[in-house]
């Protein structure tokens, strides 16, 4: 399900659609944020070689590496020369090298942008969230490569009405934020600014192109709440906001 709220409500079939891409090549795209950057990355990813382009899923600084039931095509690489020597064996290839627990750590930070000599579009996780639906950026991240042309900010709307503590990473940062105590239940206007301020998930982003995906629409009380903070976003500062759901068969966008 994709379900976009610019103007007027509109269901979609294509998040790339959606999310009102762009369609030059060669395309730059950073997912930051948490709770749904890895899907957003991957369902894009599929679309992108559905259409007979090639794309380069990577990272600038960890992701989890794909299962050999998954059907990705993984190169290990620590350069970009290694890259280049890969034979393709589909239209999507995830680059990195080889790092703890079964992940994957990006190019040196300075390589990543000349992957775009090898593929039309090239995908990279700019952030981590240990798995947590939220996050509020440190000191040094997001971790957004210069050739960034859209950069994508992420939330898991089963966030909302838990504790900073229990659903956030560096929960500290989003206290300070959004000037509440520790036992704090998080808000759908909460989540709003975390999404739209500079000190939150949009931080580094200045002026490059950004979209927001609420994920984790899952059921009906979920998508409610997803429209909650859209219509808090909207108040806050007008963004391109995506509601979705990889669980459910329909779609939308704001």
């Amino acid at each position: 399900m994709f379900i976009g709220l610019e103007n007027e409500e509109r269901r979609y079939s294509s998040l790339w659609e959606a999310l009102a891409l762009p369609e030059t090549s060669p395309l730059v795209i950073s997912l930051v944020g948490a709770g749904g950057k890895t899907s957003t990355m991957f369902r894009l990813a599929r679309e992108m070689a559905a259409e007979g382009k090639r794309v380069i899923v990577t990272t600038s600084t960890h992701i989890r590496r794909p299962g050999v039931s998954e059907g990705y095509q993984v190169v290990l690489a620590d350069c970009y020369e290694m890259v280049e020597k890969a034979v393709w064996k589909g239209n999507i290839l995830v680059v990195g090298q080889l790092a703890r627990d079964q992940k994957l750590k990006g190019l040196p930070k300075e390589q990543i942008g000349r992957l775009t000599q090898l593929a039309d579009v090239v995908l990279v996780e700019a952030d981590g969230a240990k798995c947590l639906p939220l996050k509020v950026p440190g000191e040094q991240e997001p971790v957004l490569i210069p050739e960034t042309d859209v950069v994508i900010g992420c939330a898991g709307l089963d966030s909302v009405g838990k504790s900073l503590n229990e659903v956030c990473f560096r929960a500290e940062l989003a206290k300070e934020l959004l000037g509440v105590e520790e036992t704090h239940l998080l808000t759908p206007a909460d989540l709003a600014v975390i999404l739209v301020r500079e000190k939150g998930i949009r931080k580094s982003v200045g002026a490059i192109p950004y979209r927001i995906v609420l994920n984790k629409a899952d059921d009906i009380g979920l998508e409610a709440c997803g429209r909650e903070v859209m219509a808090e976003i909207d108040r806050i500062k007008p963004e391109h906001v995506l509601l979705t759901s990889y669980l459910r068969k329909m779609e939308t966008r704001k």
